[in-house]
């Protein structure tokens, strides 16, 4: 269930309880990236968050630790080692909601997160 942090007074006609079905996995996995995004940042430490992250890597989307993004190649890596590949990739720039694309980056597996869903 999804749970606001600052919940305000609405209208009697709107929905007070969440929609059925929102709450498992399925749900997230028809959902598009953005919207996804939006649903990991800003509902965090939620089951919420959890599923979106789920789906995203379902999407090929990976986490950065160290930058706090999410990454998707571009294109195949240029380089690959076992520490690091390098190449062109998009990420999701959550200051301002859109996906950028970035050349040459160098990303380091240490900085990957990896826990297994």
């Amino acid at each position: 269930m999804i749970i606001c942090k600052n919940p305000i007074n609405c209208p009697n006609y709107y929905p007070r309880e969440p929609l059925t079905g929102t709450d498992n996995e399925e749900y997230y996995m028809k959902l598009d990236a953005q919207t996804l995004f939006f649903i990991f940042y800003y509902f965090e430490g939620t089951k919420a968050q959890y599923f979106a992250a789920k789906a995203l890597k379902r999407m090929s989307w990976r986490f950065h630790t160290k930058f706090m993004m999410w990454f998707q190649r571009h294109e195949e890596p240029k380089q690959i080692t076992d520490e690091y590949e390098s190449g062109s990739y998009i990420y999701y720039d959550y200051r301002t909601m859109r996906q950028r694309k970035k050349e040459e980056f160098m990303f380091h597996y240490s900085f990957l997160e990896d826990k297994d869903f």
